[in-house]
């Protein structure tokens, strides 16, 4: 059975997804309407991730990055964002027109005070500039505060991921 995911953070990154989930297709760029980007979910790593939420703003949408997965590949994906996100059904808006229902991972335990590691903060822009989204949208990810992850081994593994060329060609 095939399922459709929509990542709106740092699996907009095929880079990303892709190191997790090497056998899932990406079906393209798409829209959320009446939500907002956020990075206030509570990592168990102590920073912030993203979320999105429902906002009244008429203007208001999040680009992201619709992925084609297995039902195996969602378990997997359900497992890695784990309990602190609830798995939600979307409506989503293809940029070519087409609308689909896809699931994505809305964050359930939320602090507006953490701050993303850099790393992470990188991996939402390359996605969105990978994502070809309008260039408000990428320089606002680009402009957030972000602060410096402790752990340099895990930042030194995370940025380059980017690095890695085994995923080009594949989408």
């Amino acid at each position: 059975m095939t399922v459709y995911n929509f990542s709106f953070g740092s699996n907009m990154s095929s880079s990303r997804l892709l190191a997790r989930l090497p056998e899932a297709k990406r079906v393209g760029t798409a829209v959320l309407k009446g939500y907002e980007l956020t990075f206030d979910m509570v990592s168990t790593d102590g920073s912030a991730k993203c979320s999105i939420r429902q906002t009244d703003e008429p203007e208001a949408l999040v680009y992201g990055v619709v992925y084609q997965l297995n039902l195996a590949e969602k378990a997997i994906l359900d497992e890695i964002e784990g309990p602190r996100y609830d798995c939600v059904d979307v409506c989503v808006e293809l940029v070519e027109g087409e609308q689909l229902t896809a699931h994505c991972y809305i964050a359930n335990t939320l602090d507006s005070a953490l701050l993303p590691f850099d790393w992470y903060l990188q991996h939402v822009h390359r996605g969105a500039l990978e994502a070809g989204v309008p260039n408000h949208y990428s320089e606002a990810i680009l402009s957030r505060d972000s602060r410096d992850d402790p752990d340099k081994t895990r930042a030194a593994k995370e940025f380059a991921i980017h690095n890695n060329k085994n995923h080009q060609g594949t989408l």
